[in-house]
């Protein structure tokens, strides 16, 4: 229909030729036109007409004709109840509203996609709402003016397109098909990896921000501020299925502190973290190996804030290495470096285990300082004492200096004390002595510990790890001369061994060498104070001893006590004393004497080594002593 064809609907039918008169004088002219009019028209002419024309069957006339002879007979019927009568009514009235009303709306809807704003004054709105307006039309198409065989092929079309429609349908069901299978089978292995980590015990939650997105918590609750919003990463489906972390906040890269134990420029030592194996790709190990970086990291960040407060013992950063040099030749590196470049284990290093026992003990004691503060802020505190305290530094490095101070101070302690028993057993007396240090004794609280705010048995272990270490030395000289050598070493102010001799009650060395009273705060000070008190011990014990040549009424002691020389003519003189190397490992018990004859003094020294292969004097000491009396000139 072109567009200036006017109204496109019309509810008026088209016009056809209409055969019935359209009023009253046009049917008294028509009946008029006839042959006779209206005066030649009778009942019985009408009859043979219609009979004649056939349009009305015998039987049906018959029919009327019973049905208006019957028609008598309806004034002879009874009465209808007036009430039923009126519901009758009513009915029919409903149903024809009800018709009506369908029409119209029928019409209405009929009338809204031509002109909406008019056939929907008379639409109703519940019909309006269930179909919407404008979806009914009828408008007259053209008839096809096709021939058969372009109908034909038109058909055929139809039928290709839908057959290609339906292989695209059937392809593209295939293919959702495949994807959803795909995504099935990604979907499960992601949700694989995220039950083996919840099985394996780590906690997991929604990412802030990403209420969507899963997350596993490997951090630490009582961690510094700067790690503990690290501890969390996003659990992202790779494209193959398997969980990708993203541990964006730890700088991607895997890092483990490294501990190099060096004695002058060589390695001897070595700790080495452990890695994740490549042919590990298990999100376990991934979650445990970002779980001992973020602790690596936070230790090596308070070991740089404790290492500030060590400068006085030698502790000082060179680059990215952390140093601690323990004495002259010996000296501790840590480093903090990634797991790919961090040096291949080398079990052949004599230290190695040296160099293990120190990163454990970071590792634990950092742990520790994390149970510290759990505990810390669990506790009940009283209503004055404030609970944000802020970051303390904590104690680390300190206390495994104090360790290593410690037990160096025992070795060099041991070597002292035992080197000089050798060299005086060498020399004839009955000496030794004997190493008593402390044991750990952690009471056993149970799994739980003995209360809510008490701490369990590994804090109480790693609490008294931490106090200063102490051991005995007793030292027996002579038989019946003993002293005890009682060490510790204390971390503050400053980290340092102290040594204190004790005396029993009876012993003769309070009035030869009574020690110092408040103790000897280095080894060399304790080295001089044995040596005078061996040389002093042991001029006594010849000169009282009656077997010995030394008469007391003949020779006398110097004013040190560690010489003797004779009354008589004083022109012979013999001193003991002790000599040792810098680290005690070797001792030697010397004895010089000199004889002044003719103004040509003639001196000889005698030496007791702790060292039997390496030489020295086989004679005891009290027969060196006889031959050097036998030999003087009074």
């Amino acid at each position: 229909m072109a567009p200036n064809d006017g109204q496109p609907l019309s509810l008026r039918p088209f016009p056809v030729a209409d055969k019935d008169p359209k009023n009253l004088a046009e049917f008294i002219a028509r009946v008029n036109a006839q042959p006779g009019g209206f005066r030649d028209v009778t009942e019985a002419k009408l009859q043979d007409e219609i009979k004649a024309s056939g349009h009305v069957d015998a039987a049906i006339i018959d029919h009327d004709d019973v049905d208006m002879a019957d028609a008598g007979d309806d004034d002879d019927a009874p009465a209808k109840d007036p009430a039923v009568a009126r519901m009758e009514v009513l009915k029919n009235v409903d149903i024809a509203s009800n018709i009506a009303m369908l029409t119209l709306d029928s019409l209405s809807l009929l009338l809204s996609k031509q002109n909406p704003t008019t056939a929907s004054l008379t639409l109703s709105q519940q019909l309006r709402e269930m179909v919407g307006i404008g979806t009914l039309g009828a408008d007259r198409l053209d008839e096809p003016n096709t021939i058969e065989a372009k109908t034909r092929d038109l058909e055929q079309v139809a039928t290709g397109w839908t057959l290609l429609e339906i292989n695209k349908t059937r392809d593209a069901a295939e293919e959702a098909s495949a994807l959803l299978d795909r995504e099935v089978e990604i979907e499960s292995k992601y949700w694989e990896d995220v039950m083996a980590v919840k099985k394996a015990g780590w906690s997991m939650c929604r990412v802030p921000q990403e209420r969507h997105t899963l997350g596993v918590r490997f951090g630490f609750s009582e961690a510094s501020p700067e790690f503990k919003s690290n501890g969390l990463a996003a659990m992202r489906r790779g494209e193959d299925g398997s969980v990708e972390l993203d541990l964006g906040r730890l700088g991607g890269v895997s890092e483990g502190l490294v501990v190099t134990y060096r004695r002058g420029d060589e390695v001897v030592g070595q700790s080495v973290p452990k890695r994740r194996s490549d042919d590990n790709p298990c999100l376990e190990a991934r979650v445990l190996e970002a779980r001992n970086t973020i602790f690596s990291q936070e230790l090596w960040h308070e070991l740089m804030r404790e290492a500030r407060t060590l400068a006085a013992y030698d502790v000082r950063l060179e680059g990215s290495r952390l140093i601690c040099h323990i004495d002259q030749a010996t000296s501790i590196t840590m480093e903090l470096l990634a797991l790919e470049s961090c040096p291949a284990p080398n079990d052949a290093l004599p230290e190695n285990s040296a160099a293990e026992a120190i990163s454990e003990s970071l590792h634990i004691l950092l742990t520790h300082a994390h149970r510290f503060n759990e505990l810390i802020r669990t506790r009940p505190l009283p209503p004055h004492v404030a609970r944000s305290r802020g970051q303390q530094t904590y104690a680390l490095l300190r206390p495994i200096l104090a360790r290593i101070k410690s037990l160096l101070s025992i070795r060099s302690c041991t070597r002292l004390v035992g080197s000089m028993s050798k060299s005086l057993r060498a020399a004839g007396f009955a000496s030794s002595f004997t190493l008593r240090t402390a044991e750990l004794s952690v009471a056993d609280n149970g799994p739980g510990g003995g209360g809510a705010n008490q701490p369990s048995g590994a804090q109480t272990l790693v609490h008294s790890m931490l106090q200063p270490l102490e051991f005995n030395t007793d030292f027996t000289i002579l038989s019946d001369t003993t002293l005890t050598i009682r060490s510790r070493t204390i971390t503050f102010p400053v980290t340092t061994t102290f040594y204190h001799v004790s005396l029993p009650p009876s012993s003769p060395l309070h009035a030869v060498a009574a020690p110092y009273a408040d103790g000897y705060p280095d080894l060399s000070g304790l080295s001089d104070y044995l040596h005078t008190t061996i040389a002093r011990v042991a001029w006594r014990h010849l000169l009282a001893d009656p077997v010995s040549t030394l008469r007391p009424d003949q020779w006398t002691l110097s004013v040190a006590g560690t010489s003797i020389c004779d009354v008589a003519t004083e022109t012979v003189e013999m001193r003991l004393s002790v000599q040792q190397q810098h680290d005690y490992a070797r001792a030697a018990l010397c004895l010089n004497s000199t004889v002044a004859v003719d103004q040509n003094p003639d001196q000889r020294a005698w030496r007791w080594l702790s060292e039997p292969d390496a030489g020295g004097e086989r004679r005891p000491l009290a027969g060196v002593v006889a031959e050097v009396v036998a030999k003087s000139p009074s």
